[in-house]
């Protein structure tokens, strides 16, 4: 028997499961709010804060369940925890999926125990989704990462880079300040926390500007893109050549394939021909090896001919999936601070006379990308490396 988490609602005469809208609405926000750069903790206050009722609120609305009445004063007021929200945030049930056979309990000693995931039943489209399944991917990803998952206290702002930005020169990370000009305007840098720390003697500033970073990261996802779609045509030209040359392809392997089964058969009547002249074995055994050489070159040669088609047809559909997610990724012009910790593992940055390197190292096999800029914040170098 399933029993649906907060957001359904399942009716026992049919088993049918349904959105229920006011609850899946709760639901969103959890996630929204995750992904903003809010912490478990951060979010849970904002949730008691704003008089939203806790999940088991809801199951006994629904079910008309009632708390025990040996449950302290406190469990009435239905809270928030940070607990209730990670589960919520982890629960496959929201994209529509649900995970059967996940533990068993022993026979001999009557303890459970977790199942590995091969041995679970997945079964995905069970119920309709409240989250999209690469929203819910972007959660998971943030929460089992610990570099990426710096999350904000209660009333305070999660800063886009905060946690990914380190001193190449010391090591210390950099903290966020934000900086007001005479003309009121405001602008969020970062700097490195050994400086910040143990004074100029130990560590230089490194200051850089959010903007900056957000117009590196930006231009280097548009350079990767452009990367991207220039494999995608060289790779669907081969394609074409490929096609147009399948007839004589295939009469090529017909070729192949009779002249290794005649290497095979040559083979055979050597080892028949070394067993029944001994006298002459060395010279057999020097025919066997050119023999077992000629079958190995035609054997990868008749494996590469068939391997081509698959892979290229494969890797064509790789590189479109490549360039419709950073197409999707950058559409609005920005980057979200979800797809920046998705995207980018570490942003190391050196500073040499008043001169700033900085290197990026994005999580997905792309290249890493180093920038040099002066005192006035104008790029003097820049090399990518693989």
């Amino acid at each position: 028997m399933i029993t649906v988490p907060l957001g359904y609602f399942k009716d026992k005469n049919t088993n049918e499961i349904v959105i229920v809208e006011e609850e899946a609405e709760i639901v969103r926000k959890i996630y929204d709010l995750y992904l903003s750069g809010y912490g478990l903790k951060a979010i849970a206050k904002k949730l008691n804060d704003e008089g939203i009722k806790s999940p088991q609120y809801y199951q006994n609305k629904m079910y008309n369940k009632k708390l025990p009445c040996n449950k302290p004063e406190i469990t009435g007021r239905y809270l928030w925890v940070n607990t209730t929200v990670k589960r919520i945030l982890q629960n496959e049930f929201y994209i529509g999926t649900v995970t059967c056979h996940k533990t068993y309990t022993s026979k001999i000693n009557n303890i459970r125990k977790a199942l590995p995931d091969e041995e679970q039943f997945k079964h995905e489209n069970f119920a309709p989704a409240i989250i999209s399944k690469e929203k819910w991917e972007q959660v998971q990803f943030l929460l089992s990462s610990k570099r990426n998952n710096v999350r904000a206290s209660s009333g305070n702002p999660c800063h886009r880079y905060t946690g990914l930005i380190e001193c190449g020169d010391c090591g210390c990370t950099f903290v966020c300040k934000k900086r007001k000009w005479k003309d009121k305007t405001e602008r969020i840098e970062y700097n490195c926390n050994g400086y910040h720390r143990y004074g100029k003697e130990h560590c230089t500033a490194h200051r850089i500007d959010e903007e900056y970073l957000d117009k590196l990261i930006y231009n280097e996802l548009m350079s990767i893109k452009d990367e991207a779609l220039a494999n995608y045509k060289s790779i669907e030209s081969d394609v074409k050549k490929w096609m147009s040359n399948r007839g004589t392809v295939t009469n090529k392997l017909k070729h192949l394939n009779t002249s290794l089964e005649q290497r095979k058969s040559d083979q055979k009547e050597i080892l028949l021909e070394r067993i029944r002249d001994r006298e002459h074995a060395d010279i057999y055994t020097e025919m066997l090896e050119k023999c077992e050489s000629d079958i190995q070159k035609l054997e990868d040669e008749i494996k590469s001919i068939q391997d081509y088609n698959s892979t290229i047809k494969k890797r064509k559909a790789e590189m479109k999936d490549s360039v419709e997610i950073i197409e999707e990724i950058i559409k609005e012009g920005a980057i979200s601070d979800a797809n920046i910790r998705l995207l980018v593992d570490k942003i190391i940055i050196f500073e040499k006379g008043k001169k700033l390197k900085i290197k990026i190292k994005l999580n997905a096999k792309f290249r890493k990308h180093k920038d040099c800029y002066d005192e006035n914040a104008n790029l003097t170098e820049s090399t990518f490396t693989s």
